[in-house]
């Protein structure tokens, strides 16, 4: 390679960095510790090099030229680039530590109960779980993996299948025994009904539910309204009324006998749950790991 295509080190547009930001080369001595003399040259170095003036001369102080403007803008870009990517490669080489977002129900109800098997089986892999009731910004907050409904616009990451959403009415055993015996969806009519309201993107709610099986929600009936589902569930539990029951989530609560599913009708919303990743982003050892024990914890369930 011939010298003159070569581009200048990287300690040139450092200096030349520093220099353009302080507008000043006494100022960017001081920042990287040389001297004002050394400021000087590297960057009547870099000027001569690339054949350009990039600095004004002033009585107090330098100012950019356009040339020198354009470089600045540039360099400034190149070097974020270089600190995202040393970043992440710290993450990559050194860190045990997986972030995981999932909503705040499926991080109560179906993870936590799970993560102690997984700490057992891989104690160096710490979990960190953000819990979040909005369609998660991959971006942000550096998080590894995220469950959420496929409702989303997840087609350009990396995602895997966990479960088909499959809602079903539950409630306490106590509250099933005032529905009486063999309820159907219209029995529900004169049930006590907990609604779920999901404040940042549709789902399915007691009106779609019932409709599913040709059943119109009387007017009479106006069912108890929450933003939060945890706090549904928790209603269900104490025998407050009847709640909408997510299959993936509430399994675990019907085993234990604290809820029952008092009749067998449910709908499936053709909305999957998946893990998705951040798109552009090496998956760490560890990352692999977790994704694939919440795979396999959800293909357990499945085959239950």
């Amino acid at each position: 390679m011939a010298e003159d295509s070569v581009a200048p080190r990287l300690h040139a547009l450092l200096v030349f960095e520093t220099a353009a930001r302080h507008g000043s080369f006494t100022r960017a001595a001081g920042s990287l510790g040389i001297s004002q003399p050394a400021v000087s040259h590297t960057i009547c170095g870099l000027e001569e090099s690339l054949g350009v003036q990039l600095f004004e001369r002033l009585h107090r102080g330098v100012r950019l030229s356009d040339a020198g403007r354009y470089l600045y803008e540039q360099v400034n870009v190149g070097l974020t680039l270089i600190d995202e990517a040393v970043r992440e490669v710290r993450r990559f080489s050194a860190s045990d530590l997986v972030t995981l977002s999932a909503s705040t129900a499926t991080a109560t109800w179906w993870l936590l109960p799970r993560v102690a098997r997984f700490k057992q089986a891989n104690p160096q892999i710490e979990i960190r779980c953000i819990t979040v009731d909005t369609d998660v910004d991959m971006g942000t907050g550096g998080i590894d993996l995220a469950i959420t409904l496929g409702r989303g616009e997840w087609s350009r990451y990396p995602r895997w299948r966990m479960f088909d959403e499959e809602v079903f009415p539950v409630c306490s055993p106590e509250y099933a025994r005032e529905l009486g015996e063999n309820p159907t969806p219209q029995s529900l009519c004169t049930a006590t009904l907990l609604n779920f309201e999901e404040r940042y993107r549709p789902r399915i709610n007691w009106t779609d539910w019932l409709g599913k099986f040709g059943v119109s929600l009387p007017r009479t009936n106006m069912p108890l309204r929450f933003t939060d589902y945890s706090v549904v569930l928790h209603a269900a539990l104490e025998g407050q009324g009847m709640a909408l029951g997510w299959r993936h989530i509430v399994v675990p609560l019907l085993e234990q006998g604290r809820l029952v599913r008092p009749l067998a009708e449910q709908v499936a919303t053709g909305n999957p749950i998946y893990i998705i990743a951040a798109p552009n982003r090496h998956m760490r050892p560890s990352v692999v790991i977790v994704r694939d024990w919440l795979l396999a914890e959800s293909r357990d369930d499945r085959a239950d």
